[in-house]
């Protein structure tokens, strides 16, 4: 199982399963971000049809998070992650052919159920795979592969899309992501059934006890506020924004997201190495996290209010892409703050809550932005809205990052030890 030619092609199957982590990584940030002009125009859509978009994906992502986990844990990743690729590239398919709203809305849901099997089947089996004592440095690795995928969907798409038009280009990620399907399968036959089942907690019992672990909700809350923060600019409107304010053209606008997106890739291969290099302190780097979310987002609703310059919101979007590349010390952190038993159904159910914030923000981002359609002026088929609606929604989540300060600071350190006093299994 050691030998140097096992691991070599168990890492080889990880890169792959991580490049399918990419495209569905794509799918959040690109769609509706990227194209929400292109798409309200061509179907004639409200800015709520339009974001529905998101939290459609969203909303399904995180409702299948725990039914993901339990399907890992009998199944394996690499059958699950097969399975999820199949409804992935066909819905990467179906969206670039689709011809009304609902055939978009039915392709996003297949995206979503494709992609909500990506980021656990890769953690079972990297903790299948390899020891406990490299499942953190991987772990980096395959978060910074995936979130990759984010910066394809940002500058680089927008080019693809001026160049080829939106649906091309999306036909042709499809088209690439089913390659990295085939090659997953190709390397995957040899690793299946490897996952052995053992007796254990019937899954209520363990979620209950996940649900009543009050340790780890100061940080569940802080994680799942700053995440919905990161991803509503990034994914949402964060170029409809820059667009609708600043006067930019979409090119220009997808450079602060593509800047974003990169600023959260660069802090992913390094927090987790930093965390470690200080003592595997966890509290000081989530701390910071949400202060610097609060500071972000209070900057950008600064310069809204008092008109200041594109520079000072590039500085906010980049503000607010560091406390995202927290992520792997979040995971360390929570699973520390985790009976070990129930560690990864604690990790699958604080992903779950992220997402149905993501998803519940990009249908109130809709809301308000169509409350103030009355103001918003029609240009080429697209709306571009007044400030004042988006100082509505940069005061909501000014008013949310406070509550993730105030939470997390209500949390304890762990140094790297669970707080149970169990010995920690890197991938349980």
């Amino acid at each position: 199982m050691k030998d140097q030619t096992f691991k070599r092609r168990a890492l080889i199957l990880l890169l792959l399963m991580s490049g399918l982590y990419f495209f569905s990584y794509f799918q959040r940030v690109a769609i509706p971000g990227t194209v929400f002009n292109e798409i309200q125009k061509e179907f004639s859509a409200s800015a709520s049809a339009v974001t529905a978009l998101g939290y459609i994906y969203l909303l399904i992502y995180a409702g299948l998070q725990l039914v993901i986990g339990m399907l890992t844990d009998r199944h394996g990743g690499v059958k699950i992650i097969l399975l999820c690729g199949l409804c992935l590239c066909a819905g990467s398919a179906l969206f670039p052919l689709s011809s009304s709203l609902w055939m978009l809305y039915l392709s996003r849901a297949l995206v979503g159920v494709g992609a909500s099997g990506m980021y656990l089947c890769i953690i079972k089996e990297t903790d299948l795979l390899f020891s406990s004592r490299n499942f953190v440095s991987l772990m980096g690795l395959f978060c910074m592969i995936g979130y990759s995928g984010g910066l394809l969907g940002t500058r680089p798409f927008r080019g693809m899309v001026d160049s080829l038009g939106w649906r091309p280009a999306l036909l042709l990620i499809a088209l690439v992501t089913f390659v990295f399907l085939v090659l997953t399968y190709l390397a995957g036959r040899s690793f299946m059934g490897n996952t052995r089942i053992t007796a254990g907690q019937p899954v209520r019992e363990k979620l209950l006890r996940v649900m009543k672990n009050k340790m780890a909700y100061p940080l569940m809350i802080a994680a799942t506020i700053n995440f919905t923060l990161y991803f509503s600019i990034q994914a949402m409107i964060g170029p409809k924004f820059i667009e609708d304010f600043l006067k930019l053209r979409a090119g220009e606008s997808t450079r602060y997201t593509f800047i974003m997106m990169l600023t959260t890739v660069t802090m992913m291969s390094i927090s987790g190495n930093l965390s470690r290099l200080l003592g595997n302190r966890r509290k000081p780097f989530i701390v910071f996290g949400s202060v610097n979310a609060m500071c972000a987002i209070g900057l950008l609703l600064a310069g809204t209010i008092f008109r200041f310059p594109p520079s000072c919101f590039l500085a906010g979007y980049v503000m607010l892409a560091m406390s995202c590349g927290l992520t792997p010390v979040v995971a360390s952190f929570l699973k520390e703050l985790s009976p070990v038993d129930v560690a990864a159904m604690s990790l699958g159910y604080s992903n779950t809550l992220c997402y149905v914030g993501v998803a519940l923000s990009a249908y109130l981002l809709g809301m308000v932005l169509d409350m103030f359609k009355a103001q918003a002026v029609s240009m080429n088929g697209a709306w571009i809205y007044p400030a004042q609606a988006y100082i509505t929604i940069l005061s909501i989540m000014f008013c949310a990052a406070i509550v993730s300060v105030l939470a997390i600071l209500r949390s304890r350190e762990t140094k790297g030890q669970s707080i149970f006093g169990a010995p920690e299994s890197a991938g349980s």
